[in-house]
């Protein structure tokens, strides 16, 4: 069953996201032309739907599309750029169903192919770090802490209640809040300045 929108949930996504029928509505587009895409396959899914069917999409939704030149050559163009941008190989195919599942809408602050590849690359390395602690190693604080602020730069803060109501622990409190509060040392003005 899925869980229910708390009016907190409600603000941060009004807040941070945008009707697919303004996006549209804003490019002379056809919003029910779109909703087939999407139903096609062809677009990603909205991010978040509100209770009342508001479909909450990213603001830059239309942008990867827009550079492709059209949804045929979509799926072409996120696979190049993913790979530029270190993804693996052997992950394009699941990659481009979450990106059009809307659910690198919810987490990234800029849905690119790009940020989906580093995200996935730093929690990676994140887990591995938290997975063999040497908290009192400088070199290992260092490397804790660069790839945490940087998959804070990259991630959103999630709904606080829906995202964790429907998938548990987010990458963010994963990978960013419990390793800043398990390891605060690595994370002090002193170790940031090394």
């Amino acid at each position: 069953m899925e869980p229910s929108l708390t009016p907190a949930d409600v603000e941060y996504i009004r807040e941070g996201f945008v009707p697919l029928d303004e996006l549209c509505a804003a490019r002379g587009q056809s919003a029910d032309r779109v909703r087939a895409l999407i139903a096609g396959g062809h677009l990603p899914a909205a991010s978040y739907v509100l209770e009342d069917g508001t479909e909450m999409m990213p603001a830059e939704y239309f942008e990867l599309v827009d550079e492709a030149g059209g949804k045929g050559s979509l799926q072409g163009l996120f696979a190049r750029r993913y790979l530029a941008g270190g993804g693996d190989e052997d992950e394009v195919g699941s990659e481009w169903e979450g990106y059009l599942s809307g659910a690198y809408g919810v987490c990234l602050k800029r849905v690119t192919p790009e940020n989906i590849a580093r995200k996935s690359t730093l929690v990676a390395e994140i887990e591995g770090l938290l997975a063999a602690p040497q908290p009192e190693d400088a070199d290992w604080q260092a490397s804790l802490r660069v790839r945490v602020d940087e998959l804070d730069e990259l991630e959103r803060p999630f709904a606080p209640h829906y995202d964790r109501a429907r998938w548990g622990p987010s990458s963010r409190d994963r990978c960013i809040t419990a390793a800043r509060e398990r390891y605060p040392e690595a994370f002090s003005a002193s170790a940031a300045r090394g």
